[in-house]
C-alpha cells in the first residue's frame, strides 16, 4: 500500500516546533558535556531517566506499561538502529567535529528516509518530497561548501567523524523505517520507553566496559556540564523522544524525515550562541535552502488538487 499524504498534519506542528527548539539547542550542550563527563555513561543516564520518565507518565495516566511480549522483538529492532547504532555514531564523533558540523550532517537524514521509504515502504516519491530532499541536501551541502579549500588538508580525525556522521543519518533514517514497516500496538508513551531500554542495552555495557573508573568515582564535575545532563535527562530523552515518535507513527516515514529540518538549523544557531561560532554566507544560504524543505511539508499544496474518490 503507498503513501499520498505529502504534508505534515496541523495537529503535529506545534509538537515539531517545540522537538526543534530542545533538540536543536542540545547539539551545543553535549559538547559541554562531553568535556568532563564520559560519554556512554551520559548517554546511559540520559537512556535510563528516558525509561524511567517514560513509563511514569504512562503509569500515570493509566496506560499499559509493558508491550505485548510478541512485540518486543519489533520495538528491539527499531531501537536497535533509532537509538543504538545511532548514539554509537554520534558520540565517536562528537569530540571529532563542532556542534554545528555534527547535526549538518546528521541531517541529511531526510534525504535517505524519503528513498528508503519509497524502497522498504512503497511511500509515494511526490514531487514535494523529491523537492523537499533535495533542498535539505542543498543546504547540507552549502554547509560543507564553506571548508573545500581546506579539505586536502583535512586531518584524519575529521574524515572520520564525517563518516561517522554519515552513518548515523543513515541508520537513524533506517529506524524511522522500520517504525512505520513494523508498527507495534501500544500507546506512544510506552513504546518510546520500551525502545530507550532495548536501545540503551548496548550503551550501558560500553559504559561499563569503558568507563566505569571514572563514572565510579562521581566527582570533578563542573555545573553547567551537570546541568547539561539533566536538560538531557528531562527534556531531550523524555520529551523529544516521545514526540519524535509521535510524528513518526502519525505522518508518513519520508514527510516526518523532512519536517526535521529545521533542527540543524536551531542546532547551528545554538553552537553560534553558546560555543562563539561565526556564522557567514553560507549559513544564511542553508537556511534558506533549510526553511523551504520544511515549506514542502508544512504548506498546504497549491499546484494539485486533493483526489476524490477514485481507486
Amino acid at each position: 500500500m503507498t503513501d499520498t499524504i505529502d504534508r505534515l498534519p496541523r495537529s503535529l506542528w506545534s509538537l515539531l516546533c517545540a522537538l526543534t527548539l530542545v533538540w536543536g539547542f542540545n547539539w551545543a550542550v553535549m559538547k559541554v558535556v562531553i568535556t568532563e563527563i564520559p560519554p556512554w555513561g551520559f548517554r546511559s543516564v540520559c537512556l535510563a531517566s528516558g525509561f524511567v520518565g517514560l513509563l511514569s507518565v504512562a503509569r500515570w495516566r493509566g496506560q499499559p506499561v509493558v508491550a505485548p511480549l510478541a512485540q518486543w522483538w519489533r520495538i528491539a529492532l527499531v531501537a536497535l538502529f533509532t537509538v543504538s547504532l545511532q548514539t554509537i555514531c554520534i558520540m565517536l564523533a562528537l569530540p571529532l567535529l563542532s556542534a554545528g558540523r555534527v547535526v549538518i550532517v546528521l541531517y541529511t537524514m531526510p534525504a535517505w528516509s524519503v528513498l528508503l521509504a519509497r524502497v522498504v515502504l512503497g511511500e509515494t516519491l511526490t514531487r514535494r518530497r523529491l523537492l523537499g530532499a533535495l533542498l535539505g541536501l542543498c543546504g547540507v551541502l552549502v554547509l560543507l561548501v564553506r571548508d573545500l579549500p581546506v579539505w586536502d588538508q583535512a586531518t584524519h580525525d575529521t574524515r572520520s567523524g564525517l563518516l561517522l556522521m554519515l552513518g548515523a543519518a543513515m541508520v537513524w533514517a533506517m529506524g524511522v523505517v522500520l517504525q512505520k514497516r513494523f508498527p507495534v500496538n501500544v500507546p506512544m508513551t510506552t513504546y518510546t520507553a520500551w525502545m530507550a531500554f532495548f536501545g540503551g542495552i548496548p550503551i550501558v555495557l560500553l559504559a561499563w566496559v569503558f568507563e566505569r573508573d571514572t563514572l565510579l568515582r562521581l566527582h570533578g564535575f563542573t555545573l553547567w556540564p551537570v546541568m547539561g545532563v539533566v536538560y538531557n535527562m528531562l527534556f531531550v530523552f523524555v520529551f523529544g523522544w516521545w514526540a519524535w515518535t509521535k510524528i513518526v507513527d502519525e505522518a508518513p516515514a519520508g514527510v516526518a524525515g523532512l519536517a526535521s529540518l529545521m533542527i540543524p538549523v536551531v542546532g547551528v544557531a545554538s553552537g553560534m550562541l553558546v560555543l562563539a561560532e561565526t556564522p557567514t554566507v553560507y549559513d544564511w544560504c542553508a537556511l534558506a535552502c533549510v526553511m523551504a524543505a520544511i515549506a514542502t511539508v508544512l504548506m498546504p499544496s497549491q499546484w494539485r488538487r486533493v483526489a476524490s474518490c477514485r481507486d
